[in-house]
């Protein structure tokens, strides 16, 4: 009887299905029916990775090529000196403006950015400049390069007679304690004071600028306007 009942449950248990099996079958059975589908899937997640690659292989094609041309550029702006004569700086301006418009989502375009608005400025070109610096703030913002392309922004809005804002423009850098150029910003904006007939503000920022700047370049010259 013993034998005969454990004969029954071992024919039982092989008449079960295997859990593992099972699955296996089940699987094959899904990849039978849905075969086209996937690997549809499988064409797509390969045609995905390679679009990825690509990108990322022209993005730094692009990069390169960029950076060579703004290689090039700053060696030929640097070239033209002090004296630059008007056809150089023209030149200048123009290859670098190239490299803004064709490339500038690059790192080397958003340089040239910078320096397209610095030779607008030496150009007296100051909307100009002042249109190109404000685009390279949103470039640069939050950067080391802030306080640079705001200090170009408030010697563009000087030349143009805008005192007002030249001087938010270097209040903006006075105000901020990381700023590594406070002690011109100081001198600067003492300056625009000037030219505002704002005298007492302007004295009051020379003698800021000698209080805390004793080893600054500007340090003789803002005690002799503090004297005057």
């Amino acid at each position: 009887m013993i034998e005969e009942k454990s004969r029954k449950e071992l024919k039982e248990e092989l008449e079960e299905p295997d859990p593992f099996l099972e699955t296996i079958g089940r699987l094959l059975a899904f990849g039978k029916q849905y075969q086209q589908q996937i690997v549809a899937a499988v064409c797509g997640i390969v045609a995905l990775a390679l679009v990825i690659t690509g990108t990322i292989y022209f993005n730094n094609r692009t990069e390169d090529k960029a950076a060579v041309l703004f290689g090039k550029a700053i060696t030929a702006y640097t070239a033209l000196g002090k004296d630059a004569p008007a056809a150089g700086l023209e030149e200048s301006k123009k290859s670098f403006k190239t490299i803004v418009d064709k490339y500038g989502s690059t790192g080397a375009g958003k340089a040239a950015l910078i320096y397209y608005a610095d030779v607008c400025y030496t150009t007296k070109n100051f909307d100009e400049a002042i249109d190109a610096y404000t685009k390279a703030l949103g470039a640069f913002d939050g950067s080391g390069f802030k306080n640079l392309i705001l200090n170009g922004l408030a010697y563009s809005y000087e030349g143009k007679g805008d005192y007002e804002k030249a001087a938010s423009h270097f209040e903006m850098i006075v105000s901020d304690k990381s700023a590594a150029m406070v002690d011109q910003a100081l001198f600067n904006l003492g300056r625009i004071y000037e030219k505002m007939g704002k005298a007492k503000q302007a004295k009051e920022t020379f003698a800021r600028l000698v209080k805390e700047f004793p080893d600054s370049m500007y340090f003789s010259l803002a005690s002799e306007k503090i004297a005057g």
